[in-house]
């Protein structure tokens, strides 16, 4: 995983010099908790939930929980996605000449009407569960947990600034242009181109601290107001610091179902809501009703509307 750390920062300038110039994957900036407006129900999109459900005409998300890579669960979400779909479509024109002729006052009919190019897609916002101190944590000396498993595969180091470190406490890092340049580590981690540990904020048996709860349920709220506000409306989600920081599980997949169905995020903010937790179980342990991080969140969260 060095060497893979090595060669994407190698690739890394060659990828960046011919992207667009609107497209820049250095960009980040920096939002805390009470810097964001809560969301206001009146720019609610009201995403419904689709035909064939149970509850029809109902506006929410039905949640779902995959034991899966969390770009691989982007990608998933919005297939085909590039670069080059994320910049402005060039205004068209049509010809109204056949109109003109069969017109009595032709001086009086334009010679082009200009059609409004389609909205520009917003690509998923996806979480990173990141290390506060330590920009991409472990993964240039080959650690791997979930941040890292984004540098290996992505443009993401390029923005985590070392000036933005340590990341305030309920504050969040906001990258809007992230690429994908290396498959997942399961399907041999190769090009998809041409050329110290933070401090648990649990006690020794694994449950929060009561301060150190309300302070998670604050930091998920940042990322779904943040991600709100930011026009995301699918979003990739995940085990928050139930990794190398040993956070416990099962209390932070509640406190997720907790926020989700909170005032301020019900109405239909998100077209489609994917929790992407790695099964961490024992062999013949895991799955759905096992006891690993996707068992404990497929349980408390798959199917859940909000």
């Amino acid at each position: 995983l060095r060497d893979a750390a090595a060669e994407t920062i190698s690739i890394l300038p060659t990828i960046v010099s011919q992207l667009p110039a609107s497209i820049d994957p250095e960009a980040a900036s920096i939002h805390h908790f009470k810097d964001l407006a809560p969301l206001r129900p009146e720019d609610c999109p009201g995403f419904e939930l689709p035909a064939g459900e149970s509850v029809t005409k109902r506006k929410g998300t039905r949640i779902r929980v995959l034991d899966q890579d969390s770009f691989d669960a982007a990608l998933d979400l919005q297939p085909g996605i590039t670069a080059r779909s994320l910049l402005p479509a060039p205004l068209s024109t049509t010809s109204n000449d056949d109109d003109q002729t069969k017109s009595a006052h032709p001086s009086t009919s334009p010679t082009n009407t200009p059609t409004p190019p389609p909205p520009i897609p917003k690509p998923v916002a996806l979480l990173n569960l990141a290390n506060a101190y330590h920009p991409g944590g472990g993964w240039l000396n080959g650690a791997l947990a979930q941040e890292e498993a984004l540098c290996y595969r992505s443009t993401l180091s390029l923005s985590l600034h070392k000036n933005l470190y340590p990341i305030p406490l309920l504050s969040a890092l906001y990258t809007p242009h992230v690429l994908v340049i290396r498959s997942a580590l399961s399907a041999g981690h190769s090009l998809l181109l041409p050329t110290p540990p933070g401090t648990p904020i649990t006690q020794p048996q694994g449950t929060f601290r009561p301060a150190d709860a309300e302070i998670t349920r604050y930091k998920i709220r940042t990322v779904l107001r943040l991600a709100a506000s930011k026009g995301h409306t699918k979003l990739v989600l995940g085990a928050l610091g139930c990794g190398a920081f040993n956070n416990p599980p099962d209390e932070v997949a509640h406190m997720f179902a907790e926020v989700l169905r909170e005032e301020e995020f019900a109405g239909g903010w998100w077209e489609d809501v994917v929790f992407a937790v790695m099964d961490n179980a024992r062999k013949g342990e895991g799955g759905r009703q096992g006891d690993g991080n996707f068992g404990i969140f497929w349980r408390a969260l798959d199917g859940l509307v909000v």
